[in-house]
């Protein structure tokens, strides 16, 4: 999900199976105008294969899809720049965020975090100094100047292990957040708070949670159960989650006690 200053609601579609791997060219952006319900495509078909990750800035939308990253113009659908990742040999490109003025992208698949630049088609790798297990949300705090980043993870047994961390750009220590364990997808910063939605808490309103910052605990903040929550946005007093595996889109009050 994402959105512009004149509350148009962007979202990516994988398409018709939830295959989010696969190049079969049926996936595609869309809009929900300002003011109404109906949504819209923005890109045409046979364009994108499996879009995930969704960025607007600028009139443009950022988005990933498998192994591309590209850069589309948010108002004909047209791509206008792209960088392709595939030597790097990921096929589950994630999220995406502008941390720090650069472009970042998560490779949940292959445990790798890529800068990116869509105007020369270039990319790089931040290295972690210790490892980070199936990355997804990115987000940056500009004021403590560190990266934030959710884990979809899972241990040997299939109990949920991902991790809420935050990475130093500079020095690339990773440090543990909270001692909760789940299966995290979007992130998103907003007022010394994370907030992040949860896949082990599938169909319940604790699929999305705020996390306070100064005092290390969370709580749910859905006001209503979400099947798949996926990467969700925050928009004034509201938010905007994309129920993945029932096809819907949530727009809710934020809820829960800061």
């Amino acid at each position: 999900m994402a959105a512009d200053a004149e509350g148009n609601i962007y979202f990516t579609c994988i398409g018709s199976r939830l295959t989010p791997t696969e190049k079969d060219k049926d996936g595609y952006l869309g809009v929900i105008p300002h003011g109404s319900t109906e949504p819209k495509k923005i890109t045409d078909v046979d364009t994108l294969d499996a879009p995930k990750g969704l960025l607007y800035q600028d009139g443009f939308l950022y988005c990933t899809d498998v192994d591309m990253v590209f850069k589309i113009n948010a108002k004909t659908g047209a791509i206008e720049g792209y960088v392709d990742l595939s030597p790097s040999r990921m096929k589950f490109l994630n999220d995406l965020a502008f941390i720090n003025g650069r472009l970042m992208v998560s490779s949940t698949d292959t445990n790798q975090i890529f800068y990116v630049d869509t105007n020369t088609s270039s990319y790089g790798e931040l290295v972690t100094k210790q490892p980070i297990y199936k990355p997804n949300g990115l987000a940056w705090d500009p004021e403590r100047k560190v990266i934030y980043l959710c884990e979809y993870a899972t241990d040997e047994k299939g109990k949920p292990s991902g991790r809420l961390l935050s990475i130093n750009p500079v020095s690339r220590e990773v440090t543990e957040l909270s001692k909760e364990r789940g299966q995290y997808d979007g992130l998103v910063y907003r007022d010394n708070a994370l907030y992040y939605s949860d896949w082990s808490k599938d169909k319940k309103p604790e699929a999305v949670r705020r996390l306070d910052l100064k005092t290390g605990r969370s709580a749910p903040v859905a006001t209503g159960p979400v099947e798949g929550a996926a990467d969700f946005i925050l928009y004034d007093s509201m938010m905007v989650v994309p129920g993945m595996t029932e096809k819907k889109i949530h727009i809710m009050p934020i809820g829960g006690k800061k």
